[in-house]
């Protein structure tokens, strides 16, 4: 609770004088809070030495730091873990006496860093103060520094469990706004995603391309990011994502096995993965591709020995759908790419419906069972969900500005924020 003492609000712990104050009413203004997870995972940051690696590698835009990076970026992170999307209440974020102890601060109104305000101040740093500050942050010096100083700290505090990743990219649709910098018109369909030529109901829409890279383990227990790049929505998503998978192995990182979107299919980067860096590969191939129609062709062969995946039926057993697998060795059909490769094909039959089709995987290790590279790869097909959650409840893409690096900073400062299942706090 408080005492106001001479315009300064002292922050004491007093529970008993608090216990007795509650039950007799005598409360003019309260806070309730509860030790979880982001408590916890803000609390443990504090509690390491993040803020002073900040300060000494966040690329700052300022000569004279006339505010501490480091508060700065515990300003912006306190925000994003309750929610809060607009720079100009973040000062109320700050004015909360659990954060500010947290913070080391222990005293409310405050006369400015440096003793340099001439008026009473009710808040540490003024609203301005922040968003100028991120906003005059170069772009790309500040995911430069997220996908290396940023990905080399976790890294050291063993973050990346496991050396299985997913490469994997998403639109960020925007109003129709020609003000948003370094946006393009791209044609997505309803839900945001890549449109189909065939597809009636698709538009022209205001968007960014957000391409990630991310860490899970063979539960996928955990999903951590390691890297994460912002760019136009029209960008071609090839050099972005060798630039992720590169930038994070030459920074000391490993990667075994990388689960990747058909939208990086690309003969010559695939086989740098395997060939430069010893990555294990999965990709889901196109149905225009020789390899997809080769492989098909092969599987409808009157000797293939299907296996069956997964058999779903109805209340009275019979059986509504049916998925079988398959895999071959050595398919020649995939001219671009020069390694060595597997193919595995699911066959699904819907007897509701009617209709057979086919998905083909192609992968670079030899995997025991014909199941296993489908396994691995629905982690990667799950992580769509994480999209929307990012987008709807972490509010990644809830942008109050049409500033590019303002954007740059909701975006990677939510990444960083953004932790599942095996929180960071505990899992270190």
């Amino acid at each position: 609770m408080n005492q106001q003492r001479n315009n300064y609000f002292v922050y004491t712990q007093n529970k008993s004088k608090v216990t007795i104050a509650l039950k007799e009413g005598n409360i003019d203004n309260g806070a309730f809070s509860q030790i979880g997870f982001v408590d916890g995972f803000f609390t443990y940051l504090l509690s390491t030495d993040f803020f002073s690696f900040c300060e000494a590698t966040y690329p700052s835009p300022r000569v004279k730091k006339e505010v501490a990076p480091w508060f700065l970026l515990a300003a912006l992170i306190g925000a994003k873990m309750v929610g809060e999307k607009s720079f100009r209440n973040i000062p109320y974020v700050l004015a909360n006496g659990s954060l500010l102890k947290l913070l080391g601060f222990n005293i409310g109104p405050l006369p400015g860093f440096n003793n340099k305000n001439r008026k009473d101040r009710i808040f540490p740093v003024d609203q301005d103060t922040i968003r100028k500050y991120f906003k005059d942050t170069d772009p790309d010096k500040l995911t430069a520094w997220f996908n290396s100083c940023f990905m080399q700290w976790l890294s050291k505090k063993r973050a990346y469990q496991s050396g299985l990743f997913i490469l994997d990219a998403s639109f960020i649709p925007l109003p129709s706004n020609n003000n948003y910098k370094n946006a393009s018109y791209v044609r997505l369909d309803k839900d945001g995603n890549y449109a189909e030529e065939d597809d009636r109901d698709a538009k022209n829409t205001l968007c960014y391309k957000l391409s990630s890279l991310l860490n899970t383990d063979r539960e996928a227990s955990y999903y951590i990011y390691a890297a994460a790049r912002l760019d136009s929505g029209c960008a071609n998503g090839l050099y972005e994502g060798r630039e992720l998978v590169e930038n994070f192995i030459e920074n000391g990182g490993y990667i075994s096995t990388l689960l990747i979107d058909r939208g990086y299919l690309d003969g010559e980067m695939l086989t740098d993965f395997k060939r430069k860096y010893k990555i294990n590969w999965i990709i889901p191939l196109k149905k225009n591709m020789s390899a997809y129609d080769d492989a098909v062709g092969l599987s409808r062969a009157k000797d293939t020995k299907w296996q069956p995946y997964k058999i779903e039926q109805d209340m009275d057993g019979f059986t509504v759908l049916k998925e079988e697998a398959i895999t071959f060795a050595h398919i020649a059909g995939w001219e671009e790419s020069s390694v060595p490769i597997y193919i595995s094909v699911k066959k699904t039959t819907d007897y509701q419906e009617g209709t057979v089709s086919y998905f083909v995987l192609a992968h670079t290790k030899r995997y025991l069972t014909f199941a296993e590279p489908f396994d691995l790869y629905a982690k990667r097909t799950k992580i769509e969900e994480r999209h929307r959650q990012l987008k709807g409840w972490w509010s990644l893409a809830s942008f109050t500005s049409t500033s590019y690096s303002l954007n740059v900073t909701q975006v990677l400062s939510t990444l960083a924020t953004y932790l599942t299942d095996a929180a960071l706090p505990y899992s270190l």
